[in-house]
């Protein structure tokens, strides 16, 4: 059931029978959404808290979804003097990306950070869930680095689905450079399938999978130990640059 919790809606809810699930409409998916409006930030907290305290304790199985929309958030980004300086600030340290790559990274964060703030009004034990659309995130692997589970580790994310036996393991990203995702990229055209999963989550993720392909030059330490438990499990690692030997990563 969708709820209207804008700061023009009347917030009289109208709720039948035993909703599933409540699915927000905050006007976060708008052109232009004001990250910075205290205002509104303070009607939207008010509309949650009011869930939480009135409506939540009459359905508490209930699914929440605080968000559906594009994961490109810099299409529809408001970019006031202080968030261009915020962004020049943030970039500073980061690998070499292509612009657009890194204005999606950003408002990425930006909004996640608005989303967690948001969230503190909801009920605590339950997941919130954000329903992500993955058209124009740019390529196949700066969509995949986008969605990493260090950015959204507070949430639960649907929208896309990845099932295989092969992982790619994407680093983290302070070893993604463009040429790092391009390598990357070029590599999952050439798989009929495959799951991606993420160097700092990677014993988490390789529940499934018989082999998982690296980068070599972009693994960790911490990814090479983790990958060492991996093969220890009895799985397969292979390093990109050595595909065609047949060679594991040392």
């Amino acid at each position: 059931m969708k709820l209207f919790a804008r700061p023009q809606d009347d917030l009289l809810w109208r709720i039948e029978g035993t909703p599933s699930f409540f699915e927000f409409e905050l006007g976060l998916n708008e052109p232009f959404f004001p990250l910075e409006d205290e205002m509104v930030f303070n009607a939207l907290a008010g509309a949650l808290t009011r869930f939480t305290k009135e409506v939540w304790p009459q359905y508490p199985d209930a699914k929440i979804i605080l968000y559906r929309g594009s994961a490109n958030f810099s299409s529809h980004f408001l970019w006031s003097e202080n968030q261009e300086a915020n962004f020049a600030l943030w970039k500073e340290d980061r690998p070499t990306l292509d612009e657009a790559q890194l204005k999606r990274l950003f408002c990425a964060e930006a909004y996640l950070a608005y989303f967690q703030m948001l969230a503190h009004k909801l009920p605590d034990e339950q997941p919130i869930t954000l329903i992500l659309d993955m058209e124009n995130t740019g390529t196949l692997a700066e969509g995949i680095q986008l969605l990493s589970p260090e950015r959204f580790e507070h949430f639960q994310v649907e929208g896309f689905h990845f099932q295989s036996t092969m992982g790619i393991c994407f680093p983290p990203d302070s070893e993604c450079s463009s040429d790092v995702l391009q390598e990357l990229n070029a590599f999952m055209h050439t798989l009929p399938h495959f799951r991606p999963v993420y160097e700092t989550h990677l014993t988490e993720q390789w529940d499934g999978l018989d082999t998982i392909y690296v980068l070599p030059n972009a693994l960790t330490e911490r990814g090479k130990r983790k990958l060492k438990g991996f093969e220890a499990a009895g799985g397969v690692v292979m390093g990109l640059e050595f595909l065609c030997n047949g060679k594991k990563v040392t």
